[in-house]
């Protein structure tokens, strides 16, 4: 009788062991969720600006100080192909904007009015991620590059108003191309149990914290035109939905 009931408890355990395995299977993975922020100082100044002297101050410096933006990005991209690594396809919103006193025209001194420069970007994305090495063999590394065709509004404002700059109003919509490389690291490695609560719970297959480096240039059409180039990092979160 002995022999017979610990036979039993035997199977009854290896039947829970099966069955918490099967419930640990990774969901389905079909989209990347990231969310970032990070220092962008657009190149306005290297523009061309016929109405100042070589010894003249230019325009984003003589405003802002030269100082930069804050930019807070959000990006949703699909997967097309899961092989060797990660095929993506999708768009990110990006927003930025400085404020500082106004310059009074006539006396080169601060007002007490201030002015204020907001962009808006919005980036058409393929990227490409090799996370093979993560999901085979659980190397926490995953590097990635991404192509981006870029659309930016941006508008100028003077106090609570658009501002007006000989009759016209300072807004527009500027196009450009971008690239990125970055690196991520999966947190799973961390805790892996953890990691397959939050899929099982959610439905968030992996999380990864990452640092970029973006290359952002205008199209110039127009060299007059406000230079909206960078060369800026940005750091955030990412998670496989």
């Amino acid at each position: 009788m002995m022999v017979a009931a610990l036979s039993l408890l035997v199977v009854s355990q290896a039947g829970q062991v099966s069955t918490t395995e099967g419930t640990a299977r990774e969901s389905p993975r079909s989209f990347v969720l990231e969310l970032k922020l990070g220092p962008y100082k657009p190149l306005i100044d290297d523009g061309s600006f016929p109405n100042l002297g070589a010894d003249d101050p230019r325009p984003y410096t003589a405003v802002f100080n030269n100082e930069s933006m804050l930019m807070g990005e959000v990006g949703l991209e699909y997967m097309l192909w899961k092989s060797f690594g990660t095929l993506t396809v999708g768009a990110s919103v990006a927003y930025a904007e400085k404020f500082k006193r106004a310059i009074n025209a006539t006396t080169g001194m601060r007002a007490d009015q201030s002015t204020g420069l907001r962009i808006l970007t919005v980036r058409p994305t393929v990227a490409y991620r090799f996370d093979w090495a993560a999901m085979r063999y659980n190397v926490p590394l995953v590097p990635y590059v991404k192509a981006q065709f870029m659309v930016m509004p941006w508008w100028v404002v003077n106090g609570s108003q658009f501002d007006v700059a000989d009759g016209m109003v300072a807004t527009g919509v500027a196009l450009g191309a971008a690239g990125t490389v970055g690196l991520s690291f999966m947190l799973d490695f961390l805790d892996q149990r953890l990691a397959r609560d939050f899929d099982s719970s959610i439905g968030v297959n992996h999380t990864y914290l990452f640092a970029e480096f973006n290359f952002q240039e205008r199209f110039r059409s127009d060299p007059t035109f406000l230079n909206f180039s960078s060369r800026h990092w940005l750091f955030g979160i990412a998670f496989d939905l």
